[in-house]
């Protein structure tokens, strides 16, 4: 049994075969892919059936459509699927892998697992429509702290993670999954350092048919982005700089202002972590104006 699992959630058709290829050029055959069609209006199994000549792979049509409700339940549903594999990744139906990715992969396991690390973060770099580049590769140490305020520009695509953490933690539901990749990274990485791989990489298409390229769904984003926020805030305070906490603090003070999504974090037990004594005096203000005074207007 292989120790990779490639899991491959599918809707989209027009990048879907230079996806395919990067697969089935893999210089290592030793994974396995999960196909899973979510009740795309294109079907895709010819094509796979014609490319996937030398790779094994399973394809599962459902006859529901999970990831317009929400993709993450979607990448759960193909996951279940999944037999021992110790390892897996989730990759975009629009993204393409380098062809020794899965090499280099295995070539780092002994390493990995000396580390007892559970993500694993390769380069990347953004392409557009036409497969062009339009960034540079990402880079990283060796092994990266998992909280690290800035980690550039980050994806799906390009993690690998032990099974063993997902199972332990899931994947948090976020409006479109956005920051869900995010949340995932540090929730799985269980504190220990993220292990990246520069010898390789994987290309993240950014087009007007990707999340990433869309600009319609900013509400959306926005919510998003408030919950793991909050959900950073309220389960890694500890983990975070300072400077760093305090201006996640401060965002969801303002999205109560602004928009007045409830802020869901104890501000007391936060400021007194921090030392800011000046706003522990003035909580009581603050609280009133956010709440009752909103509430009069």
């Amino acid at each position: 049994m292989a120790k990779l699992a490639i899991v491959l959630p599918y809707f989209k058709i027009n990048f879907f075969e230079q996806t395919l290829k990067s697969l089935e050029a893999q210089t290592s055959k030793d994974f396995s892919v999960y196909i899973g069609n979510d009740a795309s209006p294109h079907d895709p199994e010819k094509l796979i059936g014609s490319i996937l000549k030398n790779t094994f792979y399973e394809y599962i049509p459902y006859g529901n459509n999970l990831g317009g409700e929400l993709l993450s339940k979607q990448w759960d549903r193909i996951l279940g699927q999944v037999k021992d594999e110790e390892w897996f990744m989730i990759l975009g139906d629009d993204d393409v892998l380098a062809p020794n990715f899965v090499e280099k992969f295995h070539s780092k396991l002994q390493d990995i697992d000396a580390k007892n690390v559970n993500v694993v973060k390769f380069k990347q770099r953004w392409i557009d429509e036409a497969g062009i580049p339009t960034t540079g590769f990402t880079n990283f140490p060796k092994l990266i702290d998992p909280f690290v305020r800035h980690l550039q520009r980050s994806s799906l695509s390009e993690h690998i993670f032990r099974k063993s953490s997902y199972k332990k933690y899931g994947f948090k539901e976020f409006p479109l999954a956005w920051k869900t990749d995010n949340m995932a990274v540090i929730d799985f990485s269980e504190g220990k350092p993220l292990f990246f791989i520069d010898e390789t990489f994987v290309e993240i298409r950014v087009s007007p048919e990707s999340i990433s390229g869309q600009t319609d769904n900013s509400t959306e984003k926005c919510k998003a982005k408030i919950q793991y926020e909050k959900h950073l805030i309220n389960n890694y305070y500890r983990n975070l700089e300072k400077s760093y906490l305090r201006e996640l603090i401060d965002n969801q003070i303002y999205y109560k202002y602004r928009y007045n999504i409830d802020i869901e974090i104890n501000l007391l037990k936060m400021y007194i972590y921090l030392g800011d004594y000046k706003k522990i005096i003035t909580l009581p203000k603050v609280l009133f104006q956010l709440y009752f005074k909103k509430s009069q207007t």
